[in-house]
C-alpha cells in the first residue's frame, strides 16, 4: 500500500509584476524535480507564463507536473487540499497582485512563502504590501509559516544592487522576513530555458546558474524540514 502525500506548499508572490515569479517557481520547482520528487506547479495568473514554460518541453518534459488555477478562484484552496494528497511539493506562481483571492487563499496553507524581487527601488518599495499581506496570512492561518524574500536578476557588480541586498538581509523594519542568503543572477540561462520548457540544468555553460539553483532549494529544503533530494523507496 502505498503511503499517503501530504505535499509542501511554496506560494511565491509579489505585489508588482516583472519581479521574477514565474522565473522562480518554474526553475525552483524543476530543481526539486531533478532531484527525484514529485512537484506540481500551480499557475494561479490568467496571463499563463508558468503553464506555457512547462508545456513548451515538447519531446523532453518539464520536471514537474501542471495545474492551471487561476480558473478556480474562491475554491482555490479547496482544491489546493485535494492536490496535496498527489504531490511531495506544490510551488504557487500567483498572479502579479496581493488582493488577488488565489494570493490569499494559497498563503493560508502554505508551509512557505517566497517574495521574489528585483533590487531598483521600484521594486523594493513595492515589498511593504506584500509584507504585510503575509503577516495578515499569518495570523488568519494560526501558523507562522516562513517568509523569505529571494533577490533575482542580481548583478554583484552594482554598488547599488549590493546595498539594496543587504538592506533586504537586515530588514529593520521587517526582521521575520528576511532575504535568502542566495540569490538568482541576472542569467541567461534563466530566461532561455523557458523557450525549451525546461530548467537551467539543460542549458548549456550553466553552471553557475544551476549551483544558485541548487542552493536555493538547499535553502527551502532547510526551511521545510525535508531531505535535500527525495529518499528512494
Amino acid at each position: 500500500m502505498s503511503e499517503k502525500k501530504s505535499a509542501k506548499i511554496v506560494t511565491i508572490f509579489n505585489q508588482k509584476g516583472g519581479a521574477g515569479k514565474t522565473t522562480t517557481t518554474c526553475q525552483v520547482a524543476g530543481t526539486f524535480g531533478h532531484r527525484g520528487y514529485d512537484v506540481l506547479v500551480a499557475d494561479l495568473d490568467k496571463q499563463n507564463s508558468a503553464s506555457k514554460w512547462v508545456s513548451a518541453g515538447g519531446d523532453t518534459p518539464f520536471p514537474a507536473s501542471l495545474w492551471s488555477g487561476h480558473m478556480y478562484k474562491g475554491n482555490i484552496a479547496t482544491e489546493l487540499g485535494k492536490l496535496a494528497e498527489k504531490y511531495d511539493l506544490i510551488f504557487i506562481d500567483c498572479a502579479p497582485a496581493v488582493d488577488q483571492p488565489g494570493t490569499w487563499a494559497s498563503l493560508l496553507v502554505s508551509d512557505l512563502a517566497i517574495i521574489p524581487t528585483k533590487l531598483g527601488p521600484a521594486d523594493t518599495d513595492a515589498l511593504h504590501d506584500a509584507f504585510e499581506l503575509a503577516k495578515k496570512a499569518r495570523r488568519q492561518a494560526g501558523f507562522d509559516f516562513p517568509v523569505r524574500v529571494l533577490a533575482t536578476a542580481y548583478r554583484k557588480a552594482r554598488s547599488d544592487e549590493r546595498l539594496a541586498l543587504e538592506r533586504l538581509v537586515l530588514n529593520d523594519a521587517y526582521p521575520e522576513f528576511p532575504a535568502l542568503k542566495t540569490s538568482l543572477g541576472d542569467r541567461l540561462a534563466f530566461t532561455r530555458s523557458m523557450l525549451y520548457g525546461a530548467t537551467a540544468h539543460s542549458m548549456p555553460k550553466s553552471g553557475e546558474a544551476i549551483a544558485e539553483l541548487e542552493s536555493v532549494a538547499d535553502e527551502i529544503t532547510a526551511l521545510l524540514g525535508m531531505p535535500k533530494k527525495k529518499k528512494a523507496k
